[in-house]
């Protein structure tokens, strides 16, 4: 398969053999290989003049050249235009000769033929020689010696011997026969035998159409029809019924056809010596026979016929070959020069021949069978009025169709292809124009929506007569407001809506339709409009009445009787609401589409607000939604007000059930944070995301730093987030600070050994709050380290860098023990003279407080961070109380076994 492969490809690149010194010729066909040009990418055809016309160069002339000398004459004159011709080459694809055919042929010229072709070819070539030509005398001229050669010879024996070869550049010329006389006639053998055997003045002269015309000899008992027996009969295209004769200078017309129907020798007229016959072409004369029908028309044979007494309409018809495929067979007339026009529906003649009375035709009668009119055929000319219906307006085909009474209202729309989408099916306007003109035109208006929707029976529908203009109008193109085309649409098909409705304007409307239609249909009510006074005024009766809609009524109990009955006219009026009081009311502001203050009962849930409010925006944190809610007039003021957090998205994720969402009262207001703008360090709003949902990674990655995070995510996502280790990672010692249970715990990630074997058991599970520390391979130098000492994870002696701080080293050394005193950690400068060599750090504050980053102390290269331990007292809460919270604690005093402050537990 390979070498067959190979084999094709070989043929197609190098399409004839010939070396670089084969001479090209006139025809010859080359190819140019120009890498890149596809003006280059067809083939050279060399003309008669030895020359090829490039693209940017014109002619030049390469014949009587080699190969090798018209590829270097040719690369160097596309060199000027082209830089890249190293890869050029000129390819022989076809070498031709070029032959000039001569004389007696039927196309001469010069023509194109492959080497070793013979005489034979070259006069294939231009159409062969024409009847007449001397084909013993061919000759051949070559280099200005003329040759001369037996063709006739060669056609006999088969001998190419007697042929002479064909070289580039000869001419064959081809001689005619000295026996068709100097003028040229079409050489018919035959023929000349066949033109007659007299003279003009001792014979008969027939001519015409006639199938031998000519001068034939003269017998005393020959008659009209023997005279034109001898010249072989008429052809087909004679018209017979109008033979001229003429004899003794007298003229007489000789209807054959009836000679032959009757037999009757009165019809012939008399012949003899010198007598002349003439057959006209049927085409010539129009046929006027006492017994001649026409038929003319959209028929197969349009002409006219012969009929006879009982001859029928159906007859006739058949015999032109009945209607054609164009022809309108329900308006076909019959007509004649005595009696009025009959029209005859073919179609109900088929139906029942036998009950269809056509009368028999009669010498003389029409019968045309007009074209039918399609879509395609806008010419509004063939269709009267009195047989034509119009339709316009949003229909798919719009137009002048013809009508019939068989129509129906169906069948008209179904042959337009039916209405738009846009189209306005309640109101169709049927205009009829009054026959009288000065009384005008009629219009009636027909609901096809209405029709199709209830069923109505068939002869509801609308009649149709001949000359009515039926207009379907189209819907306004922008239904939001019908400002579009607001002038297109009547009144009385319209509805009013305005106030706090999301689109208010001018609407269409029909009966079929109600309230709750027409306030979707303006976007619905406004988050500030006043569903208890919604204003209905009813203009569509003798007068004008105003009624009033409590519509949070409706919404609140679904009972349908509260909404009112609307017609097109009508104005409905929504008001806006004055104040929005704080007690009845709910605010939703952050991240929401549609923040605001909304209306609040015991009935709206926490969904409902929010959808209320637009939904949350795609940055929202739903994670940490806030409700703050502000104490009641009974509560004590002192309290302040208390914050509830929601995570939405847990409860979307679980699947919980509805009583897992908050319990809202009024005055409560709802917070929806947004995710910080910048994800790759939360830096740029790292006070708007709560501890409670960041995770902290330091050390060697491309960005540290404190990051959103929530337990869908894994350690590889803010791994990847703080964009990975960096080069100088020692990512075989990861420690990772898990401080989100009851005990704070570090654990080591050897990373290296996850990537090498991809098991994911070895990756820890990280929680909002842990710390992810990536050391550093290289060791640190004394003066460039920080040393952590005291009670947390691993003390030791860190590397230093400017970008480290507190917290980063303070994670660097594994965080806090249990016991650690985090009140009051000490850092102890480098520089004895400073008077501020000693710096206190109350961590806990600085948790409890947000982290103000801000507030963190500087950490230099040589300081020694300290961080003490807090007394051990395990009989009662007092080793731990420096760290336990007054606001979380409870007083015990007296009779106890151990007074003092326990931890509270809010349930």
């Amino acid at each position: 398969m390979i070498r067959i492969f190979c084999l094709l490809i070989l043929l197609i690149c190098f399409p004839l053999r010939a070396d670089s010194t084969t001479t090209l010729t006139a025809g010859d066909r080359i190819f140019l290989f120009v890498p890149g040009e596809k003006a280059f990418s067809d083939d050279f055809t060399i003309d008669d003049n030895g020359k090829i016309q490039l693209p940017e160069v014109g002619t030049v002339s390469i014949a009587g050249l080699t190969i090798r000398d018209a590829e270097q004459k040719i690369k160097q004159i596309l060199s000027d235009i082209y830089l890249n011709l190293d890869d050029f080459k000129l390819t022989l694809k076809e070498q031709l000769i070029r032959i000039h055919v001569l004389g007696y042929v039927e196309t001469p010229g010069t023509v194109s033929l492959k080497p070793n072709s013979n005489i034979q070819l070259a006069l294939a070539a231009v159409g062969g020689a024409r009847p007449g030509a001397q084909l013993d005398k061919f000759s051949i001229t070559r280099n200005g010696i003329s040759q001369r050669f037996n063709y006739k010879k060669y056609l006999d024996t088969g001998d190419i011997s007697n042929l002479p070869t064909l070289t580039n550049g000869d001419t064959l010329f081809v001689p005619v026969s000295p026996l068709l006389g100097n003028i040229e006639v079409d050489f018919d053998a035959a023929a000349i035998q066949n033109t007659g055997d007299s003279n003009k003045k001792n014979g008969l002269t027939l001519f015409g159409e006639v199938r031998n015309p000519g001068t034939f000899s003269y017998k005393p008992e020959m008659n009209v029809v023997d005279a034109i027996m001898r010249a072989d009969g008429v052809t087909r295209y004679a018209d017979v019924t109008k033979i001229r004769v003429v004899t003794d200078n007298k003229p007489y017309i000789f209807d054959l056809k009836t000679y032959l129907d009757t037999g009757d020798t009165q019809h012939l007229p008399p012949v003899k010596e010198g007598t002349t016959i003439y057959a006209p072409i049927e085409i010539d004369d129009i046929s006027t026979t006492v017994r001649t029908a026409f038929v003319m028309g959209e028929v197969k044979a349009a002409g006219a016929y012969e009929i006879g007494k009982t001859t029928k309409f159906i007859d006739v018809l058949a015999n032109a070959g009945g209607p054609t495929r164009f022809a309108d067979t329900t308006q076909i007339k019959i007509l004649s020069e005595t009696e009025a026009p009959i029209t005859v529906n073919l179609v109900e003649y088929t139906k029942s021949p036998q009950d269809y009375d056509i009368p028999l035709m009669k010498t003389g009668d029409v019968i045309f069978i007009p074209e039918k009119t399609t879509v395609n055929v806008k010419s509004w000319l063939k269709i009267t009025d009195d047989r034509s219906i119009k339709i316009i307006g949003a229909i798919n085909i719009p137009g002048r169709y013809e009508w019939s009474p068989a129509m129906d209202f169906m069948d008209l729309l179904a042959h337009a292809e039916g209405p738009t989408k846009r189209a306005n099916l309640t109101n169709i306007r049927l205009i009829t124009e009054d026959k009288d003109l000065n009384k005008g035109h009629d219009v009636s208006f027909f609901n096809f929506q209405n029709f199709i929707k209830k069923g109505h029976p068939k002869r509801l529908l609308p009649r149709l007569t001949a000359g009515m203009t039926i207009i379907i109008d189209e819907l306004p193109d922008d239904p939001s407001d019908n400002k579009a085309s607001w002038l297109r649409q009547a009144p009385k098909d319209s509805i009013y809506i305005f106030g706090s409705i999301g689109a208010p304007g001018r609407y269409a409307f029909n009966n079929d339709q109600g309230f709750l239609d027409i306030l979707s249909a303006a976007d619905g009510p406004s988050n500030e409009a006043d569903l208890q006074e919604v204003l209905i005024t009813h203009r569509n009766g003798t007068q004008s009445h105003v009624t009033q809609l409590n519509l949070s009524e409706y919404f609140r109990t679904g009972d349908e009787s509260v909404l009112p009955k609307v017609v097109p006219g009508d104005v409905i009026y929504i008001p806006k609401i004055s104040k929005a009081s704080d007690h009845h009311a709910i605010k939703i502001i952050g991240a929401v589409y549609t923040p605001g203050r909304f209306n609040f009962n015991e009935k709206l849930t926490f969904l409902d607000l929010l959808s209320m409010a637009g939904g949350p925006k795609n940055k929202a944190n739903l994670s940490s939604i806030r409700i703050v809610r502000i104490p009641k007039k009974n509560q004590p003021s002192a309290q302040g007000h208390q914050v509830l957090f929601f995570d939405l998205e847990n409860f979307i994720k679980q699947g919980s059930p509805k009583s897992k969402l908050p319990k809202l009262t009024y005055g409560d207001t709802i917070i929806v944070d947004e995710l910080p703008h910048n994800p790759s360090d939360s830096k740029s709003s790292w006070l708007r995301q709560s501890a409670s949902d960041s995770i902290y990674i330091f050390g060697a990655v491309g960005s540290p730093g404190r990051y959103g995070f929530n337990k869908e995510q894994g350690f590889l996502d803010i791994l990847s987030a703080a964009d990975g280790p960096i080069g100088d990672a020692d990512i075989q010692e990861l420690l990772i600070t898990h401080r989100n249970g009851k005990k704070t715990t570090v654990s080591r990630l050897d990373l290296a050994r996850y990537f090498e074997t991809g098991n994911e058991k070895l990756l820890p599970t990280v929680l909002p709050g842990d710390v992810i520390y990536v050391p550093q391979t290289t060791q640190a130098k004394d003066d460039k380290t920080v040393m952590v000492i005291g009670s947390v994870k691993g003390p030791g002696r860190f590397k230093w860098n400017r970008k480290l701080t507190f917290l980063e080293i303070f994670a660097l050394a594994g965080g806090p023990l249990e016991s650690a005193n985090l009140s009051s950690i000490r850092i102890i400068k480098k520089n004895k003279n400073d008077p501020n060599s000693i710096i206190y750090f109350d961590l806990e504050k600085f948790i409890d407080r947000g982290g103000n980053f801000a507030t963190l102390p500087t950490i230099r290269a040589g300081d020694t961070i300290m961080v003490d331990e807090l007394p051990r007292d395990p009989s009662d809460n007092k080793s731990t109380w420096i760290r336990q919270n007054a606001e979380e604690s409870i007083y015990v005093f007296g009779a106890v076994n151990s007074p003092g402050d326990m931890p509270l537990i809010v349930t």
